[in-house]
């Protein structure tokens, strides 16, 4: 099957940085609840953001396998900005949903081949 070689290594790895305002966490906490599930998905605060922001990273275990990774981390960027969180902004991460979308495409096309 063919597949995106984006990340050889294993291990968690952040795939989103992104901020809120301040008063946002206990919505975030909410937020990272719903991901709960996912033990290869995690959503930690960062100790530096600018004043009256909070920022946080999106982490995701290759060890699950860099397919499983991509899926994760393009559903993780997509339910941020989904989510309506105050003073949301994504600062790293939006090309998970690009390598999501190229994977789908790969694997559609090498199914056709077969």
């Amino acid at each position: 099957m063919s597949h995106i070689a984006m990340n050889r290594q294993v291990g968690w790895q952040q795939v989103a940085l992104f901020e809120v305002y301040d008063s946002e966490k206990a919505a975030v906490e909410k937020f990272a609840r719903g991901f709960a599930r996912e033990a290869d998905l995690q959503i930690r605060p960062m100790e530096q953001a600018p004043r009256g922001y909070a920022w946080y990273q999106g982490e995701v275990d290759f060890a699950y396998g860099e397919r499983r990774a991509i899926y994760l981390a393009s559903n993780l960027i997509q339910a941020l900005e989904r989510a309506a969180l105050q003073g949301y902004r994504l600062i790293g991460g939006r090309e998970w949903i690009t390598l999501a979308v190229a994977q789908t495409a790969l694997e559609k096309s090498a199914d056709s081949a077969r």
